[in-house]
């Protein structure tokens, strides 16, 4: 028996979001150990698990084979755990640290479009 894939939901309109979803691809290298959904594309998770647009807009979010949805650095672990990567983020959770990474994710995501043109339509 599979185990079912992480979803992660991202925004097709940032040019961030989509280098980061294109590189969560090719790290999973077609095992189908995730499943990238472009919320611009396909809102059918967003109906299913009560989530608002704007919020997946703002941050990258995960939906674990278990159901659970994380949001912000919580997703970025569990991607990178989906794809055998983890290892690399893994100091990210360490106390104090996670607490500096997961706001540095937050102004980061926050501020993204400054430093990085919208993609075009």
């Amino acid at each position: 028996m599979t185990t079912p894939p992480t979803i992660v939901l991202y925004d097709g309109w940032c040019s961030v979001c989509t280098s980061v979803a294109d590189r969560l691809r090719q790290l999973d290298d077609n095992r189908d150990r995730l499943t990238l959904v472009d919320l611009r594309q396909d809102d059918t998770l967003l109906k299913q698990h009560n989530l608002e647009p704007k919020e997946i807009r703002r941050v990258m979010h995960a939906i674990t084979p278990d159901g659970r949805v994380l949001i912000a650095m919580d997703a970025v672990r569990a991607a990178m755990r989906a794809v055998g990567r983890g290892w690399l983020i893994a100091w990210t959770r360490l106390p104090l640290i996670s607490w500096v990474c997961d706001r540095f994710y937050i102004w980061f995501a926050h501020n993204r479009m400054r430093f990085f043109p919208m993609k075009p339509e």
